[in-house]
């Protein structure tokens, strides 16, 4: 990326600012976005600088921006039928229908903008649409290759290419003098903050072209296209990488190019918050923004988890979880609509189960339309061609000819969420009765879903499927381990809640192990698809080789053994995954730590295992003895943390669990 414009013009003394540095470092620094207003503001932007104040001057200002803030009115959003506006809106008595005005009139706030724009914030814009005009070439062939290799599920490579093609207009058209384009930048900048304090107006007759090239001009698509870059930089395989470089020539640093997407995604968010709009373009951009979030800082760090929360609020508000939201929209709109919730709700289910809290979205509270099983192609084609893909589906919107594609995968995993849903509500209830009749009941749902899914995504695939059919096998074998996956969280549930033995769950355990085995060992050479499979190997392959793991020691310690214990092949598969741990997540995947974590504690156990209990060891009953034992001899005990199944000790650096592991460091 360039590095000296941005750094040269950034003024200092502004609001907010963000800078690349040189040797691939990236620094971004950005004060509170929130704009507060001045008494002394500037009326145009021709001065970006701030001269120093004194501390009644700062607390006027703030008293500016709390008079501000109570005459800002925000987006109200959507009202249900239990609002207080409900019984006037549908009441036909005509005192109701008059008083129903407010209804209208609340719409109408989000017409209603006053919001006030610093001079900091231009300037602080205008660095980022900088940012952008250096590279875009560049940011556009990484995106379009990453979106090649890796199938999104919300935009795909010929929305993507419009969106670019409009920025890059938009930017040509606005600076005249490409040597010096900051002045004309900050211009731009000032006009991106009118246009996003309105709302954009869709024709139902609205071609996707017309779409997706209407709206450049907004913080949200700006966001937009940072997400898309960082994700980008960090998806990309590593030998294409090695052909970009930015316009100062230097190597490209995929970790400090997603930093500095991450920066200046936040920054637009924060912009479009002050314009107290919430759009449609605003939840694609908190959806891309949080995927990159998982990328460079792991799914278990709070920031995606939170800024996930912001996306839920966003859909629920603007009335997107009910169906009729999408009734009036363009036939291509309306399905990348369906796209965005169905994304929305998997990966509400998958967050909530890798990370042990309850979902967001329940499906008793929506209903959502699944979106066709067609590819985005077909979906932005003129109407013959689209129509034609239309008549290859079935009567329920699944492809005829058995070909598996992302969003195939995306519609079976919706179906089945609301089998984890229940799955989750009986994990975080200790209360329950009839535990192994709800078990049994919710294991039999999952069973019929899974049936009446197409025959081509609920086979389980083979070495020679693989070879055959890749994309397809890849498809039906994530869902069937997602399928493993809600028995073995309820088997769980069953052993640590009852007196069951852990056969059943060891069994499955063993099956889920011996299927991500199967998927790692076929996975793309070229490394198009290592993020998803960093992201099974973290999601099941986890916990799944844990308990594993951990019957593995018991067995070892105890003299009579379960005798149908698969002893020899589980070792080996432990020890294939904790190679899988070291060299399928690279160094810069968001989930690098924890799983490494993971190998260390595997790898412990399997040469405790192998390597033969010494004389007088002893395993430890309760977590006072086994801190005692880990200052004795820590590698004749593991924490009991681990041994209750909490497998996300080995996330707290201050759990037993990673004391033993950083014991052998």
């Amino acid at each position: 990326m360039t590095t000296k414009s941005a750094v040269d013009v950034a003024d200092r003394s502004s609001p907010g600012t963000i800078s690349q540095l040189n040797n691939n470092q990236s620094t971004t620094s950005y004060t509170d976005q929130t704009a507060l207003p001045s008494p002394q503001q500037n009326q145009g932007h021709r001065e970006l600088s701030t001269p120093p104040v004194a501390g009644g001057q700062i607390r006027d200002r703030y008293v500016a921006f709390a008079d501000w803030s109570k005459r800002k009115i925000p987006s109200t959003g959507v009202f249900g039928p239990t609002s207080y506006l409900a019984v006037l809106s549908e009441s036909d008595d005509a005192v109701a229908r008059s008083s129903s005005d407010l209804t209208l009139f609340a719409k109408s706030l989000q017409h209603n903008r006053s919001a006030i724009i610093d001079d900091g914030q231009i300037q602080l814009g205008s660095e980022l649409l900088l940012i952008l005009f250096d590279d875009l070439t560049l940011y556009e062939r990484m995106a379009t290759a990453r979106f090649d290799h890796c199938q999104g599920d919300l935009f795909a490579t010929p929305a993507l290419r419009l969106i670019f093609s409009s920025i890059r207009k938009m930017l040509n058209e606005a600076i005249s003098d490409k040597s010096n384009p900051l002045p004309d930048l900050v211009t731009l900048s000032n006009s991106i903050f009118a246009a996003s304090s309105k709302p954009l107006n869709v024709d139902p007759n609205m071609s996707p072209v017309e779409y997706f090239t209407a709206m450049p001009n907004r913080w949200e698509i700006v966001g937009l296209i940072f997400s898309v870059i960082g994700s980008s930089a960090c998806l990309l395989p590593r030998q294409e990488l090695i052909g970009y470089s930015a316009s100062s020539n230097s190597p490209l640093d995929r970790k400090s190019l997603a930093a500095v997407c991450v920066a200046a995604g936040e920054i637009c968010l924060r912009f479009c918050e002050n314009t107290g709009l919430i759009t449609e373009q605003l939840c694609w951009v908190v959806l891309e923004h949080t995927s990159l979030l998982t990328l460079l800082y792991g799914d278990y760090d709070y920031r995606p988890w939170q800024t996930f929360g912001t996306l839920c609020t966003l859909i629920f508000a603007l009335g997107f979880h009910q169906r009729e939201s999408s009734a009036k929209l363009p036939f291509f709109l309306a399905e990348h609509r369906k796209r965005l919730l169905v994304s929305t709700y998997c990966m509400d289910k998958e967050l909530s189960t890798f990370l042990g809290r309850p979902p967001r979205m329940i499906r008793r509270y929506t209903n959502i339309e699944l979106p066709l099983d067609m590819t985005f192609e077909d979906i932005m084609a003129q109407p013959e061609v689209r129509d034609s893909a239309i008549a290859r589906l079935d009567q329920d919107g699944w492809n005829a000819e058995g070909v598996c594609t992302r969003v195939s995968y995306a519609r079976a995993s919706f179906l089945m969420g609301s089998i984890r849903e229940s799955v989750l509500e009986l994990s975080m209830n200790p209360e329950i009765e009839n535990l192994e009749e709800k078990i049994s009941e919710i294991w039999s749902l999952a069973q019929k879903m899974r049936s009446d899914l197409p025959p081509t995504l609920w086979r389980i695939g083979s070495i020679e499927d693989f070879e055959r059919e890749p994309e397809a096998s890849k498809v039906s074998l994530c869902l069937h381990l997602d399928y493993l996956y809600n028995g073995f969280i309820l088997q769980r549930i069953l052993v640590q809640r009852t007196n069951k033995g852990p056969e059943k769950l060891i069994n499955v355990a063993h099956e889920l192990l011996s299927n991500l085995l199967l998927l790692i060992a076929n996975r793309s050479s070229a490394g198009e698809d290592v993020n998803s499979i960093v992201w099974i190997i973290s999601y099941v392959g986890l916990p799944s080789a844990g308990v594993l793991a951990l019957e593995l020691l018991r067995q070892f310690q105890n003299p009579h053994p379960y005798p149908l214990f698969p002893r020899s092949e589980i070792i080996q598969n432990l020890s294939r995954f904790a190679a899988d741990l070291e060299h399928t997540v690279c160094r810069q995947a968001g989930n690098h730590e924890i799983c490494q974590q993971a190998r260390n504690v595997i790898r412990h156990i399997l040469d405790r295992v192998l390597s033969g209990p010494p004389s007088g060891a002893t395993m430890p009953h309760s977590n006072e003895n086994a801190v005692e034992a880990a200052g004795n001899n820590t590698s004749n005990f593991v924490p009991m943390d681990w041994l209750a199944g909490d497998f996300n000790a080995w996330l707290d650096e201050d759990s037993d669990l990673m004391k033993w592991v950083n014991s052998f460091e």
